[in-house]
């Protein structure tokens, strides 16, 4: 408490108002000693029911456990009264229940019992009936048997009879028939050896010209076969936009070839992935047989089909290896020795095969038609049926003749691309050569024999070709017999 500084007064109303003051503040300090005794009693008050409150709260609480603790008890004891009470109906319903079920087993055992001796009673009396009836069937069967094997063997014996006389008529018939066939064929080979004689093959043996027309026969097959696909494709588009497609590729990619090593790789990938797509193409499909000249015993005893799109493909190849041979050989021979590699690459190829043969015969087709000379056919350059017989062209189909130039630089690029496939070296690769050198050894065999009248003189550059193009690979694979062969034939043009 801050006491206040009073001076000391010279008067008696000074004295008073100074005790004044003092009474004062003594009001005012009971005054605040009365209000903290004020708060000290209503402070002791609340806690006193605080207390109280806290108190009853813990009496009440411990009342409602005490309740709730009964209440437990009282529901534990109904729940377990209750659980022996389902027990005990569950166990009452299950044995009604399994009385229930044997009841019903016992019915259904005697019910089946029942049924099973009326079953056997009646399957005993229906095998009493069955072997009653099988008795007389068989029986019936037998004097049926009877009866029709006496049948049988009168219309057999009649059969046999008529069957012999038939034979015999047709025997006899089959007979004067292959007589008269053998006399036609006879005769037939006799027309066709005059004809072939005639047409410049009269320094081929009967064999040698049937085999020529062999091949004249599969290029006819190879030209029909692409009017039926064309006709084909008009029914079927995807058929039709796929040998558009392949004809375009292959042409283009022949059209490329260049001289020099490695430069027509990737001419070589796109026709074979050109054929190898024909290939998947199954349906339409032909027999092999007929493009084959003569098919080894296992495929021409029996169909195999191809896909066509396969055949189609190689027949468009050979025709356009031919087609650039003519242009781009008859300029310069040495262009035909890539043609050369990419026919070999193309027809030694395993998937292009068939069963282990080359399909070769198809460009072989093509190039008997138009060089028949390499094949030792003959005749006279001034006369029509003399350049027919040589492969002298047409400017188109029953049009006149190409000039004798133009015939030269044919027969020049054709006889340097016969040398450019024949006279290929497989020495070094697994694969089979599809163009073996025998066939340049047989051309030049049937050349160098042929007799020297005038109108054999060789003007026909067909055969220089074979010496001169590719000139390295003949003397490598010759050698001494490549000598002997071109002095031959030079001693032969000297006799002329």
């Amino acid at each position: 408490m801050v006491k206040i500084h009073v001076p000391p007064l010279d008067s008696p109303s000074k004295q008073l108002m100074l005790d004044l003051t003092r009474d004062l503040e003594q009001v005012k300090l009971f005054d605040i000693e009365l209000k903290k005794v004020h708060a000290y009693e209503r402070k002791v008050f609340y806690e006193n029911l605080d207390r109280i409150d806290r108190e009853r709260e813990a009496v009440h609480t411990a009342a409602l456990d005490e309740a709730a603790a009964f209440h437990d008890q009282v529901r534990e004891e109904a729940e377990e009264i209750l659980r022996e009470h389902n027990r005990a109906e569950e166990e009452e319903r299950r044995r009604k229940e399994e009385e229930a079920r044997k009841e019903r087993e016992r019915i259904e055992r005697e019910k089946a019992e029942r049924l099973r001796r009326e079953q056997e009673e009646a399957a005993r009396l229906e095998a009493a009936r069955e072997a009653e009836r099988k008795a007389k069937e068989e029986q019936r069967r037998k004097a049926e048997e009877d009866a029709e094997r006496a049948r049988r063997a009168a219309q057999e014996q009649k059969q046999r009879e008529e069957r012999e006389q038939r034979e015999k008529l047709e025997a006899e018939k089959r007979a004067k028939e292959e007589e008269a066939k053998k006399t036609q064929e006879a005769e037939e080979e006799k027309a066709r050896s005059q004809r072939q004689q005639k047409a410049g093959g009269s320094g081929l043996t009967p064999e040698e010209i049937n085999i020529q027309e062999r091949y004249v026969a599969l290029h006819k097959t190879l030209k029909d076969m692409r009017t039926w696909l064309k006709d084909f494709g008009k029914k079927e588009p995807a058929i039709k936009q796929a040998m558009g497609d392949m004809r375009r590729s292959i042409k283009k990619s022949v059209g490329q070839l260049r001289d020099g090593k490695g430069t027509n790789k990737q001419q070589t990938q796109q026709i074979r992935a050109e054929l190898e797509k024909a290939l998947k193409i199954a349906e339409p499909s032909v027999d092999i047989r007929q493009f084959l000249a003569f098919p080894p015993d296992e495929i021409a005893n029996s169909e195999n089909k191809v896909p066509a799109l396969l055949i189609y493909g190689l027949n468009i190849f050979a025709k356009c290896l031919v087609s650039a041979l003519v242009t781009e050989a008859s300029i310069q021979p040495a262009h035909a020795e890539p043609v050369g590699i990419l026919a070999a690459q193309i027809f030694s190829t395993e998937t292009f095969m068939y069963k282990g043969v080359h399909m070769s015969d198809i460009l072989w087709a093509k190039y008997r038609v138009v060089c028949p000379a390499l094949w030792g056919f003959t005749g006279r350059e001034d006369t029509e049926s003399g350049r027919r017989a040589i492969g002298w062209w047409r400017t188109e189909s029953a049009g006149p003749f190409v000039t004798e130039q133009t015939h030269l630089d044919r027969m020049t690029a054709l006889g340097a691309g016969f040398a450019a496939l024949t006279l290929r070296n497989f020495g070094k690769t697994t694969r089979r050569n599809p163009f073996p050198n025998t066939i340049f050894w047989h051309s030049l065999q049937k050349i160098l024999s042929l007799p020297p009248p005038k109108y054999w003189i060789p003007r026909s550059p067909s055969y220089n070709p074979c010496f001169e193009t590719p000139g390295t690979e003949f003397w490598a694979f010759s050698g001494k017999l490549a000598l002997s062969s071109s002095t031959r034939l030079l001693l032969r043009c000297l006799q002329l």
